[in-house]
């Protein structure tokens, strides 16, 4: 298994080099791949009821194939196309842990300081929550109160307004006990990115990274927010298929709200892979489980989920909003890697959730990933 990708992707480039020759008429094993790629996301389309998707594939951070399929507006049944932008949700989370990652090591901090020790100018935070590392933030370890847990959502009018409310709410666990999914704790990391950085997020995240990368159409903003060429979400309610209102304010960018097309986000993901923003010994940490109390391995890694599929091979990325998720797969003792980016605008029936869709697309280029799932 450890020399299929290479071999594959050995055999992929002369591929394409022949079939820029004259005479190439036939097709290989190498084109059908693809092709049969594309069928099992046609296949997940029409029995999932997905409205439209575009998905992606990386071969050891090169793109391989692309492709676009249903709507991106159903009601006036606009096609889908390969410049659609997607509100990726938590997938932001990505961007704004990375981008935290790089301003620690600028500023020769650690994920081991503490929120107080970030912020030691807030005097709104209660002392519980002034004790929480970083690490246990990024993590989804805190225990802090979950804002969603008392319908809080993501487009609150301040950060302040989070704290008042919630500042007198208990923990969910100890803090390190368990991984509980948290929008609070990324709050905070927004805080402390705006401190180091020295400036709000949003002029940080476009000057350090929309702007130095040429991501162009990459922003933030709620359904609300008119966006050129922004795909409409769905969802099910009952029985019934209705916009989904994926509403997100500034104090949650960092842990929502990216809009962004495929190209910019693969832009983005590469320079990731090649160690531009973290070195690769930096994302091998980032992308290591932390450990709870009991020892064991939570399901994040420090912004990034983690998993170890327990066949050689890991898996590391994150999802959006139950619709959308970009993974990232790797063999142990191996430099061979795929990366298999799936956005959709939401389906009927997610009998099957993006993850598993994903690692569905995944297998045809690491096989073992479903078995191993």
């Amino acid at each position: 298994m450890k020399n299929y990708i290479k071999q594959l992707t050995i055999a992929l480039c002369c591929f394409f080099f022949i079939t820029g020759c004259e005479g190439q008429t036939e097709k290989n094993d190498e084109e059908l791949i693809f092709e049969r790629s594309d069928a099992y996301v046609k296949q997940m389309m029409d029995s999932l009821e997905i409205i439209g998707l575009h998905y992606a594939v990386l071969i050891n951070g090169k793109v391989m194939h692309k492709k676009a399929m249903g709507f991106a507006n159903f009601e006036h049944q606009v096609p889908m196309t390969e410049d659609n932008l997607f509100a990726v949700a938590s997938m932001s989370k990505l961007f704004s842990s990375t981008a935290l990652h790089k301003l620690l090591k600028d500023t020769n901090r650690s994920v081991d300081e503490t929120v107080g020790e970030f912020l030691p100018d807030r005097k709104d935070l209660p002392e519980s929550w002034r004790m929480l590392t970083l690490k246990e933030l990024l993590s989804h370890s805190s225990g802090i109160p979950d804002q969603i847990d008392y319908d809080i959502y993501l487009a609150p009018e301040s950060a302040e307004f989070v704290i008042e409310a919630l500042k007198d709410k208990p923990f969910s666990s100890a803090p390190g006990e368990t991984t509980k999914y948290n929008a609070t704790g990324f709050m905070l990391v927004c805080l402390v990115i705006e401190e180091l950085a020295e400036q709000d997020f949003e002029t940080h995240m476009q000057k350090e990274y929309f702007d130095r990368y040429g991501l162009s159409k990459a922003n933030y903003g709620g359904f609300k927010k008119v966006v050129p060429k922004r795909v409409k979400s769905y969802r099910m309610v009952g029985d019934n298929l209705e916009m989904f209102p994926l509403n997100y304010g500034p104090p949650m960018y960092a842990a929502a709200g990216l809009n962004i097309n495929m190209d910019e986000l693969i832009v983005w993901t590469q320079a990731v892979l090649e160690g531009k923003i973290v070195s690769k010994e930096g994302l091998s940490n980032i992308w290591n489980p932390v450990l709870l109390n009991n020892g064991k391995p939570g399901y994040f890694g420090l912004g990034w989920e983690t998993y170890d599929l327990e066949n050689g091979i890991w898996m590391t990325g994150h999802g959006g909003a139950g619709i959308s998720a970009i993974r990232h797969y790797w063999e142990e003792d191996s430099q061979e890697t795929v990366t298999i980016v799936l956005l959709t605008n939401g389906a009927r029936n997610w009998v099957k959730s993006p993850d598993e869709v994903n690692m569905g697309i995944a297998d045809y280029f690491m096989p073992g990933i479903v078995e191993a799932n």
